[in-house]
């Protein structure tokens, strides 16, 4: 891999905020902070068509300070709120939709989101956390730490009212065109890849559903320039959690594994991820991620031979994890373990 951007590969070291970027003629990276100590950095990228109308792919975490450099940002391209066309979503974290709802209210854009992860978004999150206890009860969890999973709540919790959340203008599938005119700025003239649906002189954007990170993650290709905004599915330094939406049928990790194959035609294209730095070389990357949940499912599978009957958390605890399975806490031991599960179910 090559990083692409000495600006933000240098801010990812620092753990500060690079400037506002142009990455291409119609195309400008904006890093915005939050106010996490292990990912302080999220990047929202927009895009000018022809016609000078933005279209902003992820808005990025919510706090007034983000909101004056995407104001900013729009000053320096001698644009304005009422310019901003369309909002895409790659998926639906906080961090990457969180000032979704200011946009919308702050400007005429539409907003747009994967059909997944909205009808992911509408489900009761009292159901989910209903689901998740009873899926905590099956993992074999010591009484001692069930309770830093959060999966408990009282009659008091479970009659709450829920905010209503957020609804998309537009739901996006896999194959449809954000309809982005980008002009006479056809990258390098090499056009799309053969059977992309876009034709070879498109300039426009396709959707991508990549599905793993959540059930409709998804990212996009723009083949006239040959970049590809790869949401939270490629990172350059991180290895994204799995299965961080609502609960499917189907096994996040293979999800997640079809999906980096799925991309595999944009190799040669630059990488413009949800947070780190912009890459080239997305094979070897691809490759890199794969055997990291690979490599997973192997240990899971050995666990499992030894000890057929093991339960989720006693194979957790004998495979190997990033952080260490003794510094897994809350929100990481539950990822862990839920990860764990879809391993197990692979290797029987």
């Amino acid at each position: 891999m090559k990083a692409t951007s000495t600006a933000l590969f240098e801010a990812e070291g620092a753990g500060t905020l690079a400037p506002f970027e142009q990455v291409r003629p119609n195309v400008w990276a904006l890093p915005l902070a939050m106010p996490m100590k292990h990912l302080p950095v999220v990047l929202s990228y927009l895009v000018v068509d022809v016609s000078g109308g933005v279209h902003v792919i992820d808005p990025g975490w919510d706090s007034d300070e983000n909101w004056q450099r995407v104001l900013d940002a729009l000053e320096h391209l001698g644009s304005s709120p009422s310019r901003v066309v369309s909002v895409t979503i790659t998926h639906l974290h906080r961090d990457h939709i969180g000032m979704a709802a200011r946009y919308r209210a702050q400007t005429p854009a539409r907003l747009q989101l994967s059909r997944i992860d909205q009808l992911a978004l509408n489900v009761d999150p009292r159901e989910a956390l209903r689901a998740a206890r009873v899926q905590v009860d099956s993992w074999g969890v010591p009484d001692d730490r069930r309770a830093e999973l959060d999966v408990n709540f009282g009659a008091e919790a479970e009659s709450a009212p829920v905010e209503a959340p957020l609804q998309s203008d537009v739901l996006l599938d896999e194959g449809d065109d954000l309809g982005i005119d980008l002009g006479d700025h056809p990258g390098d003239g090499l056009g799309t890849h053969p059977g992309d649906g876009l034709g070879t002189d498109s300039t426009g954007i396709r959707v991508v559903l990549t599905p793993g990170h959540t059930s409709g993650s998804v990212c996009l290709a723009l083949p006239g320039e040959k970049v590809l905004f790869t949401g939270d599915h490629v990172l350059p330094t991180i290895f994204s959690g799995l299965g961080l939406g609502a609960q499917t049928p189907s096994n996040p990790v293979t999800d997640y594994l079809e999906a980096l194959d799925t991309i595999a035609i944009y190799d040669d294209y630059e990488v413009l991820p949800g947070h780190g730095y912009r890459f080239t070389g997305l094979a070897e990357r691809r490759a890199e991620l794969a055997e990291h949940h690979l490599r997973r499912s192997r240990e899971a599978a050995a666990v499992l031979a030894d000890d057929p009957s093991a339960s989720v958390w006693s194979v957790a605890s004998r495979l190997h994890w990033t952080a260490g399975w003794n510094n897994l806490q809350g929100p990481m031991l539950r990822s862990a373990l839920a990860q764990t599960a879809w391993h197990m179910e692979r290797a029987r």
